[in-house]
């Protein structure tokens, strides 16, 4: 048998290893939005149909907060549109001076039973809720993209350890791969002279003790490969069985015109690196490719590629090391550039997702569109109080200009962060708009029937002190 002789040839022991980037801890509603995204897994759209499901049910649920604040702003804005005329003459009374005008606005306000910091507390819990919604998204993008990324390293070292061969490992010409393990001394050597090496029921290998206990160095963490050393003899055999269904890289990397049994052992050992890798870089691109559909919008092959990343030509739907090291470091600190060639290894199959936008800015666009519908729509249901808040108008001035900052804050939120959180924010913005235009038609209604049954009580009055004169 011809085994690799890692003694003559020290620096050329074959090396397949990638590298995971530990883990992120998700905030408690981190958990529940992972729950509800598991409900539609393997459906095409999942994250897109868990965030909208997720949506609707956190905005039903705070939806009598919604309604109690809703409720008050509009009965608030009614009230002050009946103080119309005597505020407005208050204004031309005290032009001079706001101190005063705000002094005797206040009298008139009690005296009408307007309350301004009535719908105040709601609107607060509201930015509460909003806040740290925000975080969860912007935390859960973080650990999808990580999780998605170190299931790829998996994929790609499943793949490698396809050809290892183990520990009771079939007599089979497909385990060309020996594992070479530290012996302690920072030298490699082969199973036969240093504990076992095993494959344990998830298809992982690890290496062992006499007794079967996985080893770990001192830190707790456990043993890896430092290499393999490589048997020719099984590879040549194994790969004259297959060579004629290997995918289309192989041949156009020139592998498929080389004859095995005329290559020096140096050119071996690159072929075999080459077989090796091609079928890992395929593995890991498979696993990305079979759950591409979930993580799409709305649908694959749509704008969105992944809505774990912003909708935007900006952004590619897998993206540059660098820009994944940015997208995952707010969560998971700072990541280390020795993570780059196995980024670059395990995504090397997905050139075509490197190269194509994520998305043209069609979320950003409707996140802005509705978030100004929704503020203008806020404007004119408040118009009376928004004229009559100060002496001089400018209330109303402050009022409009956050018409314009609120939908440009939500687009930068578009922008910058997920098109998952794009997509909470236009269901969250078209469920609240809904529901004010409706609470907005009820409360108009019986305000309105209130103010007639008090004028009709108010003439029933005058028309009884009458008789009685």
């Amino acid at each position: 048998m011809e085994i690799f002789n890692l003694l003559a040839i020290s620096n050329s022991i074959a090396d397949f290893s990638v590298e995971g980037i530990g883990t992120i801890q998700l905030p408690w509603l981190g958990y529940i939005i992972s729950w509800i995204f598991n409900l539609f897994q393997g459906i095409p759209g999942a994250i897109a149909w868990g965030t909208i499901l997720f949506t609707l049910a956190l905005k039903t649920l705070v939806l009598p907060l919604d309604i109690y604040s809703r409720v008050k702003m509009r009965r608030q804005s009614l009230l002050m549109e009946s103080m119309r005329a005597d505020m407005e003459k208050l204004q031309k009374q005290y032009a001079n001076d706001k101190n005063m005008y705000q002094q005797k606005v206040m009298e008139l306000q009690r005296a009408n039973g307007f309350n301004p910091i009535a719908a105040c507390l709601p609107t607060l819990v509201s930015l509460i809720i909003f806040m740290t919604v925000f975080s969860a998204f912007s935390q859960y993008s973080q650990y999808a993209n990580l999780t998605s990324y170190n299931n790829m390293t998996v994929a790609y070292s499943h793949a490698v350890h396809e050809f290892v061969a183990y520990e009771n490992a079939p007599q089979d010409d497909k385990y060309f791969l020996i594992a070479a393990v530290e012996d302690g001394k920072n030298n490699p050597t082969t199973p036969e002279n240093a504990p076992r090496v095993i494959m344990d029921e998830g298809g992982s290998l690890k290496i062992v003790d006499s007794e079967g206990n996985v080893l770990c160095d001192g830190e707790g963490n456990e043993l890896d490969f430092y290499g393999f050393y490589i048997d020719y003899d099984k590879f040549g055999a194994y790969y004259s069985t297959v060579k004629d269904t290997l995918p289309e890289s192989w041949e156009q990397e020139g592998w498929a015109q080389k004859q095995w049994s005329t290559l020096e052992n140096a050119q071996k050992d690159e072929m075999v690196k080459a077989f090796v890798r091609i079928r890992a870089r395929l593995a890991a691109a498979d696993y990305y490719h079979a759950h591409a559909p979930e993580n799409s919008f709305p649908a694959p092959t749509w704008w969105v590629g992944n809505v774990w990343y912003p909708d935007s030509m900006l952004n590619k739907e897998v993206p540059s090391f660098a820009d994944f090291r940015n997208a995952i470091s707010r969560a998971a600190g700072n990541i280390d550039a020795n993570y780059e060639e196995s980024y670059n290894e395990v995504t090397y199959n997905l050139q075509a997702e490197k190269d194509s936008y994520n998305g043209y800015f069609v979320l950003i666009v409707l996140a802005i569109g509705l978030m100004f519908l929704q503020q203008f729509i806020l404007m004119r249901s408040q118009k009376a109080a928004n004229e009559l808040s100060s002496v001089d108008g400018q209330g109303a001035a402050t009022n409009k200009m956050m018409m314009i900052m609120m939908p440009i804050i939500f687009g930068f939120f578009s922008f910058m962060y997920s098109a998952a959180f794009s997509i909470y924010m236009i269901i969250n913005t078209v469920y609240s708009l809904i529901a004010t235009l409706i609470i907005n038609k009820v409360v108009s209604v019986r305000f309105d029937r209130e103010s007639e049954r008090r004028e009709l009580d108010k003439a029933a009055g005058r028309a009884g002190r009458k008789r009685l004169k």
